[in-house]
């Protein structure tokens, strides 16, 4: 069967490159919050086990950096399951980075962690996301767009830590964030109504939102500090991820600002060089 221009025009639509390039025009023409593109398929590669990849968009906000990681679906609906008694959050579990003296030390030092900051953007957060067709024996398809998103974060997080700065201190915040064409539902549930017998809810309220926080204990590279048991340890370990439906970003990314005033201490300060 000869190649037609439909064709060529449907193998070129089934990639996801084309709406990485027009996500970034539309950030680049509405400048929303003044994020501005830096980056795009940057190049990323874990030492650790040699796994490497492309982060499809990075964006800057003065010390903040937005990582972002895009994809098109068609005609797709992500559920996320979110109990009715958990209302708005303005938490959010990201990775810092700081260089420079910490309290009184004479030498620079480079240390890092993910920690809970606010954000002034507030949301609903969920641990657990539906997408449909998605069966029993797959793994779950955010949890693992997720897993090589925080790769990447941290991989370009040691980058920049590598680079050679002037001032006398760099601290970095990094966001990162799925950008998708997928409609974005949440499912507010009593666990009262799931039947223990089937584990089926009987009733629930289905409601489309711009964007959700995704917390979820995910798999990252970079040591962390010493853990002294499984709740210390499933709570170090919780990631967000924003993930935003694309026809939502102008007003979503206008919103997503860290206050720069955290209380006190930093965190850096109680941490050792890494």
């Amino acid at each position: 069967m000869p190649e037609t221009n439909d064709t060529f025009l449907n193998n070129t639509n089934n990639s996801g490159f084309l709406f990485q390039m027009r996500i970034e025009q539309e950030i680049e023409t509405n400048k929303p919050g003044n994020w501005q593109p830096i980056a795009h398929e940057h190049r990323w590669r874990d030492p650790l086990d040699g796994k490497e990849g492309f982060v499809d968009l990075i964006l800057e906000y003065g010390i903040e950096r937005m990582v972002i990681e895009c994809k098109k679906t068609r005609d797709a609906s992500w559920i996320f399951l979110v109990p009715d008694n958990r209302g708005l959050t303005k938490r959010s579990r990201f990775l810092w980075t700081y260089e420079g003296k910490v309290k009184q030390e004479v030498y620079r030092k480079k240390i890092f962690a993910w920690h809970d900051f606010s954000t002034n953007s507030n949301s609903l957060e969920s641990s657990f996301c539906i997408v449909r067709g998605q069966g029993e024996k797959d793994a779950p398809m955010l949890e693992r767009l997720s897993g090589i998103l925080l790769r990447s974060v941290e991989r370009l997080a040691t980058e920049e830590l590598e680079f050679e700065k002037p001032s006398e201190g760099e601290l970095h915040f990094y966001i990162p964030v799925i950008i998708t064409t997928a409609t974005l539902f949440t499912c507010r549930y009593d666990t009262n109504n799931v039947s223990i017998i089937s584990g089926e809810l009987s009733d629930a309220v289905f409601e489309e939102v711009p964007f959700i926080r995704f917390r979820k204990n995910l798999s990252t590279s970079l040591p962390t500090q010493k853990l002294q048991n499984l709740q210390q340890a499933n709570k170090e370990n919780e990631r967000t991820i924003f993930v935003i439906n694309s026809n939502h970003i102008v007003k979503v990314l206008s919103e997503i600002k860290f206050p720069y005033e955290l209380n006190a201490p930093w965190p850096w300060e109680n941490l050792r060089s890494s």
